[in-house]
Order: C-alpha cells, then structure tokens, then sequence
C-alpha cells in the first residue's frame, strides 16, 4: 500500500467537473461541447480521471492540481474562461473544486502508480496508522485541542429531490458548512489475472456491489450529503470482474439461489457496477457519519474482514494485481466552491441551496473564493 506526502506550503485542488447529457446518450451539440471541454483540460497537462456517471447520463472528469493557484492560471486563462462564460442556460455543466491542506487529506492505494490524490503528493510506503478501524481519522491533524472535525451543524434538512426539470440559470453556491468530508472509492480490475479474478468473482464481488449500492443510496438519515456511483469513459463501454455476467450472479449464488453471505442477487444492485474501472464520489455531512456506516454495514465489515485476510501479508492474495484507491479529506466552508450551469434541479448542492447552512446565487460570471488566491500553509502531524 502506498500513501502520499502532500505539500505543508499549500493546498491542492480536486476540480470535478461534468455534463449532464439531458438524454440517454449526448446530442452533436452536447458532444461538441463536451469535446471542446475535454481538450482545456488535455491543455492544462494535469492528472484527469474521465468517468460516466452510472444512474445519470453524464460525463465526469476529476482533475487533481498541485494548488489552488494552479487551478485559478487554467481555469482564468482566456480559452477556459471563454468557453464556460458562453455556455447555453440549458449546457448541464456543473463542477465543484475542493482546496485541501496536508492536515484535513489523505489517500491510500494498493498500486505502484499515482491515482486519486496520490497525484498531489510524493508516494512513500504506508506502513504506520493502518489496519485498524479509526485510522483514517488518526491521520488527520485537528486544527485544534479537541477537534472531532464535526459538521458545523446539526440542523440538516432533507434535500430536494432530483427532477428532469433543468435550472436554466448559472448558479454558484456561496455557502457551505464546514468540515464536509469528501471520499473517493475507486477500482480499477485491468490488471487481474484469470486466478485472482476467479477468487474475487467467488469472494468479493457481491460483497463490493452491495456495498457500493449501500453507500450511495445510504441518504440524508445515514449522513450523505451528495453521491455519484462512475465508471470510466474509453469510448466503448466494457464490462469488468464478473467478465459480462449479470450484477451479483457471479458471487453469492448458486443456480439462481442466494447463500445469504457474499451479497445479494441483482435485483436490489446499484446500476453500473460491472465495469472495468470505477469510482464513487461521496460528500458526508461529517467524517463521523463515513465512520459509523463503514462500522454498522456488516456486508462492509465482511468484506474489510476478508480482503485483509486475502490480501494481507500471508494472505492467498498477497501479490494481487486489482487496484483499489481511497481519497479522504475534510473541508472547510471556504475550502470548497461550486457552479451549476443549465442542471437538473437537485444536482449536486443545487439540493441544499434552500437550507440555512447552504446558499446560491444566479451569476453573470463567477468568480473563484479567496483560498485560489495565494498559499496557505500548515503543519501536519509527522507520521
């Protein structure tokens, strides 16, 4: 396992943005858009992870910037800035940028090559707070005594549900509570050779899938503010680990019979999750609410239990090649900024922008906060 060393001097940036195709595929218009986007960010030469997302028809790329400022060159260069100021009322381009400090981030990876916010920081060996319930937590850095990184407030309100009404106005959220916790998940099964396949599609398969349904239907009650389920974009859709057959059939029955303990059939399964290579991004109200789910879910106890027991030193899987990323980080109110040009109401934020810890605000042009101005630096615990 390999984790980064992020920079004390500054922040780094996670910029995701996406479009929304309004259809089930993207019109020439929509295509044209999206094909001027994507070159931007093929000009920026940053690390991206291009994703569809699952349940909603829409293009999904995550950028990882060494800082804010880097971010704030490209993203008020002359092209990018004219091509998102001339996007139509209807465009369904959203994006939402998050500034983290080495003290409020961290990321772990089972590969040999940067992914996720291991492209913000030198990669060294994971070897210390590790293997324990409570370690992502213990390699936070609290700003001070006492800190429990708990969200700013208690007074959640339920979101507005997502509609196929379109919001044709170019709305930026203001406001946002402090200590949101953003989690990447991400798999990538590429590189599995037919043995490791096999005892995955045996072992863990239906244990992931059901997880992953889980965590991003979990809800407001259960802490989850905002949850997109991707998969990787490469032109012709792939199927992945369970090597075309159908969601939870591979693992957990036999004939068509459920055995009650690696997960579920297909029936209750969150769609795409038969890809190659694949990522969640979820926002909890706080890090505690990712906590409590990770613990109180026992198919996710399981399949913790047995993927360390597998792969673990010893394990029947040690030198297994599947790549699996976890990004963490807990964000302050003025950390984080969002724009949603010609969504769906309820995208994103969008569904909180009625509630007292959130606000919007139509815009002609909208200006980035101040954290993209200059560097902040911190003092993150040694470990």
């Amino acid at each position: 396992m390999l984790r980064p060393r992020f920079s004390s001097a500054h922040h780094f940036t996670l910029g995701t943005f996406g479009c929304q195709y309004h259809a089930d595929t993207p019109s020439n218009e929509k295509l044209e858009l999206i094909e001027k986007f994507d070159d931007l960010i093929k000009d920026a030469g940053v690390p991206v992870e291009r994703l569809e997302q699952n349940n909603i028809p829409s293009r999904v790329w995550m950028t990882y910037w060494t800082s804010p400022q880097t971010f704030k060159l490209w993203w008020e260069s002359d092209a990018t800035k004219s091509f998102w100021g001339s996007l139509p009322d209807d465009a369904g381009f959203w994006r939402e940028s998050v500034c983290l400090p080495a003290t409020r981030a961290m990321h772990e990876c089972t590969g040999k090559n940067p992914v996720g916010f291991g492209h913000c920081g030198e990669l060294v060996p994971l070897t210390e707070k590790t293997g324990y319930w409570g370690a992502y937590r213990s390699r936070m850095t609290p700003d001070f005594e006492g800190d429990t990184f708990s969200s700013s407030s208690d007074a959640w309100q339920p979101p507005k549900p997502m509609t196929d009404k379109i919001r044709r106005v170019r709305a930026q959220v203001t406001k946002f509570p402090d200590n949101l916790c953003i989690v990447i998940e991400g798999q990538d099964y590429s590189a599995m050779k037919e043995k490791e396949r096999e005892y995955w599609d045996e072992n863990f398969d239906g244990l992931t899938k059901q997880w992953v349904t889980n965590v991003v239907t979990a809800g407001m009650e259960k802490g989850m503010v905002s949850a997109r389920a991707c998969h990787a974009f490469a032109g012709e859709k792939s199927l992945g680990a369970t090597n075309g057959t159908t969601n939870g059939k591979t693992n957990g029955s036999s004939n068509g019979t459920t055995n009650g303990t690696n997960g579920t059939l297909n029936g209750g399964i969150f769609p795409g999750l038969d890809y190659i290579r694949q990522a969640q991004i979820l926002y909890w109200t706080d890090l505690s609410k990712m906590e409590h789910m990770g613990r109180w879910d026992k198919g996710h106890v399981k399949l913790r239990r047995n993927f360390m027991s597998a792969y673990g030193p010893g394990g029947v899987m040690q030198d297994g090649d599947i790549l699996l990323w976890v990004d963490l980080g807990i964000i302050k109110g003025d950390e984080i900024d969002a724009e949603y040009v010609g969504c769906y109401e309820g995208t994103g934020f969008l569904a909180f922008d009625k509630s007292a810890m959130f606000a919007s605000t139509s815009v002609t042009a909208a200006e980035l906060p101040p954290i993209f101005d200059k560097p902040i630096a911190c003092q993150p615990i040694e470990w």
